[in-house]
């Protein structure tokens, strides 16, 4: 494996201790958005491993900021940060 794909992998797992966290710490009713978001890292990282996740060419992104910013408050949270995170990174090296 690769220092660029470690990386990325230690990204994604930042990001999903983060949504853990939450899962712990946060109202009921976001159960559901947090469980999203952490199979769609996991995914990601399944098909990072795997070498199956697609080169973003810089332009292709994850999906993974725009979907947790469609739920979760305050913008300028931890988890969003950390998506955000791994969205720049998959353009910029992967």
């Amino acid at each position: 494996m690769g220092t660029k794909t470690e990386e990325f992998i230690k990204l994604i797992d930042r990001a999903s201790e983060i949504a853990e966290q939450m899962l712990k710490d946060k109202k009921p009713e976001l159960s559901a958005q947090i469980n999203s978001a952490i199979a769609a890292l996991q995914s990601i990282k399944s098909q990072t491993l795997n070498g199956k996740l697609e080169p973003s060419g810089g332009t292709s992104t994850l999906g993974l900021a725009h979907g947790v910013a469609d739920w979760i408050e305050p913008l300028d949270s931890p988890l969003l940060k950390a998506v955000g995170a791994i969205e720049e990174y998959y353009q910029k090296q992967l």
